[in-house]
């Protein structure tokens, strides 16, 4: 099990490049030109459809950074800096293309989320209470996890019970880089 969490968080390197980058973005609105929502300002039944935070910045900078963040671990493997058992693949065969799927994986995993909040008129950043905000909840915190695994299944074939603790290892990470993020006055809330 510890093995597997050391490969899992390798994996998820670029995708704390993609994270910081996110913020910083976000605090001092960097590339603000791409500030514009994925979905072109369209609505279903009346609602949006992923709202105004889905933004064409967003799918750039979590796909230009994970590739990064996939050639940062190439570099890594290349001068031995990690052992063998750690890489889930070869970096330095895959990397842009591992980085770029990562990116789309995480950005496109979180608009389902987004498009159901919308259809229930949850505004972002705010809550549901009850069973349903729970869920909603354990949702936000997986959601670009199953888009990645998605994304990335044909080319790594993890087991049912890898993809299930990358999930449960996940929500702790989640919460604990946001909660990271609200201290640092990136986020407007911890979660």
């Amino acid at each position: 099990m510890l093995e597997m969490t050391y490969q899992i968080l390798f994996l998820a390197v670029p995708l704390l490049f993609a994270a910081i980058g996110q913020g910083f973005c976000i605090k001092y609105d960097w590339l603000h030109r791409l500030k514009r929502p994925l979905d072109f300002g369209l609505y279903f039944r009346g609602k949006r459809v992923f709202g105004d935070n889905k933004t064409w910045r967003g799918l750039v900078i979590n796909v230009a950074l994970c590739i990064i963040g996939t050639l940062f671990q190439a570099l890594l493997q290349t001068h031995g800096a990690v052992p063998e058992w750690l890489s889930l693949l070869d970096y330095r065969k895959n990397a842009p293309i591992v980085g770029l799927l990562l990116g789309l994986g995480m950005t496109i995993g979180e608009l389902p989320n987004s498009f159901l909040k919308r259809q229930l008129e949850i505004p972002p950043g705010k809550k549901k209470a009850g069973v349903p905000g729970i869920l909603f909840f354990l949702f936000d915190q997986v959601d670009l996890v199953v888009g990645i695994w998605i994304f990335l299944y044909f080319l790594l074939k993890p087991s049912l019970c890898f993809m299930l603790w990358s999930l449960a290892l996940t929500v702790m990470l989640h919460v604990a880089v946001s909660s990271v993020g609200y201290l640092l006055k990136m986020r407007k809330t911890v979660v």
